[in-house]
């Protein structure tokens, strides 16, 4: 690969680079068949909030976010 940034003797440097590619579907798999994860990952959109009124939101995972409800 080329870049864009010049070397000392002026022509443009470069480096090979290793490419690997998985099937992502494997990989979600991989990642849903493991216990050690099974506690740590949610697949449903939650709401945590800060008070006991419900008016101060806390998003800390990407499922606390609006953008899950909307896409649900």
């Amino acid at each position: 690969m080329v870049g864009d940034i010049v070397a000392k003797d002026g022509t443009l440097r470069h480096e090979q680079l290793e490419l690997w590619w998985h099937d992502p579907m494997e990989c979600i798999q991989e990642l849903m068949g493991k216990p050690a994860f099974w506690d740590v990952i949610s697949y449903v959109p939650e709401h945590a909030y800060t008070d006991a009124n419900d008016e101060n939101c806390i998003y800390g995972e990407m499922w606390t976010g609006n953008w899950w409800w909307d896409v649900q």
